[in-house]
């Protein structure tokens, strides 16, 4: 029933006031359902989101915070350069990674030519490897992680990540 009342809303490259607003929305999405005790984002993450030229829209802005949400450690939410899309071409932010990141970030961030999904399977894969494919206990790759067993299940699931396979070697 849109046809009948045709809404235009503009790119989010021309909405940079809302991206604070929806970045804390995302994060209280996320937050809960990844299991992260994150409360906001820092002023330099909302900076970084706010000069980024954002080719995509509201969703792009969606997935690159429930990755951060996935890779944060502490209670304030840092964005690495690195997790924002390639798309945007010679985007690029002098901000270091944070040290709060999750272990296995530096060698995310070093790819930079990979898509989201490509470096969360890769951090997911190094924490199953380090651990011996141990899921869950103090040493497996959930804890490793940071998230719970059957959310790390989900996301092995979800990115076709499978013990024995040759690709995730």
């Amino acid at each position: 029933r849109l046809a009948a009342f045709p809404v235009q809303v503009p790119p989010l490259r021309e909405r940079r006031e809302d991206i604070p607003l929806l970045v804390e929305a995302f994060i209280d999405r996320y937050a809960a359902k990844i299991g992260r005790p994150v409360q906001r984002a820092s002023e330099a993450t909302l900076e970084r989101l706010r000069a980024y030229p954002w080719p995509g829209n509201v969703r792009e802005l969606e997935n690159v915070i429930e990755r951060a949400l996935i890779l944060s450690r502490g209670a304030i939410l840092e964005v690495a350069p690195e997790l924002l899309p390639a798309s945007a071409g010679a985007f690029t932010d002098a901000q270091p990674v944070s040290r709060r990141a999750a272990p296995g970030i530096a060698a995310i961030a070093a790819t930079r030519t990979g898509s989201l999904r490509d470096a969360e399977r890769g951090h997911i894969l190094a924490a199953l490897e380090r651990t011996g494919w141990k899921i869950e206990g103090d040493r497996g790759a959930a804890a490793a992680l940071g998230l719970r067993p059957s959310t790390l299940r989900s996301r092995m699931q979800k990115l076709a990540i499978h013990r024995g396979r040759s690709d995730c070697a």
